[in-house]
């Protein structure tokens, strides 16, 4: 439910209203239109009767205007930038209004602290004359001297069991790990710094795990969206995701990706880099293949 402002409110009912004339200009019905750009019939006609209540958050309410205008023949880039996504919201208090004083002269109140947090700060007794207490810094020596003697008692106790193992004939035993077929081996005696340099260097050219599936799909969000997720005619996905938000999803034949905020997603299909879909509050609709590859998320 979108929490839209006086201001977005009247923007909105101004919009809608040209919209709706337009389309009964061209003889279109709702329903027509909205299976043309994929939205629902009932937020269509929320959207043309300014009905806040009904409506997603802002930045989904201007991307629905572009779509609607666009499929109207209309400059739907325009149009949708005559509602404002975020609007100044924050109201003048009747204690900060300016007073204007019988010679015409505009002043302004000094703003006061307010009732709750004056008491909070005069509840708050502040006593300067109480010493610090030396309890944290024993703490911190003590815990100091545990990790010293830790450190100690590996160091000489492994020291002293391995000479009574020398002195019985009998060689410490050592855990080494197994070489696998991919790892290298090295040579105790020979290994130097470039050796194990290289040896790294081996580790990280090793070809990664193949893919789970022919369609793989991740997407990672640097704002709010609406996305939804079709693979291979399931629904797998559907609803607002916020910023941060990682995902990666796999089909066998098809995915169908959609989102109601392309300039918030970042998309790497089938291995490729991932790429920002488009502009900000812009619709993109996407059918992925195991054919489909950078150029394919790249065009709009």
């Amino acid at each position: 439910m979108a929490k839209l402002a006086p201001t977005q409110v009247e923007q909105l009912q101004s919009i809608g209203a040209y919209l709706r004339q337009v389309r009964q200009e061209q003889g279109l019905s709702i329903d027509t239109l909205a299976n043309q750009i994929f939205i629902r019939p009932a937020l269509l006609q929320a959207l043309e009767s300014g009905q806040d209540a009904a409506l997603p958050e802002p930045v989904f309410i201007q991307g629905f205007i572009r779509r609607y205008a666009e499929a109207l023949g209309l400059d739907g880039q325009t149009i949708s930038k005559e509602f404002r996504v975020t609007p100044v919201d924050v109201m003048p208090t009747p204690e900060l209004v300016e007073r204007a004083d019988s010679n015409g002269a505009v002043s302004q109140p000094e703003p006061r602290p307010s009732p709750q947090v004056a008491e909070k700060a005069s509840a708050i007794p502040i006593d300067r004359s109480l010493p610090r207490s030396p309890l944290p810094l024993l703490l911190s020596l003590g815990a100091l001297a545990l990790v010293l003697g830790l450190g100690a008692w590996g160091l000489f106790g492994r020291d002293s069991a391995t000479s009574r193992a020398g002195d019985l004939g009998a060689e410490p035993a050592i855990d080494a790990p197994e070489p696998t077929a991919d790892a290298p081996v090295l040579d105790p005696d020979n290994a130097d710094a470039d050796t194990a340099a290289e040896s790294l260097e081996a580790l990280d050219d090793s070809p990664s795990a193949p893919q789970e599936a022919p369609v793989v799909v991740s997407a990672n969000l640097s704002d709010r969206a609406w996305l939804s997720v079709v693979a291979d005619g399931e629904n797998v996905y559907e609803g607002i995701a916020e910023s941060g938000f990682e995902e990666t999803w796999t089909a066998q034949s098809s995915l169908v990706f959609r989102t109601g905020n392309a300039g918030g997603v970042e998309l790497s299909v089938n291995g490729d880099r991932a790429v920002v879909l488009g502009n900000a509050g812009m619709v993109r609709t996407l059918t992925l293949t195991p054919d489909s590859d950078l150029e394919t998320v790249e065009s709009p």
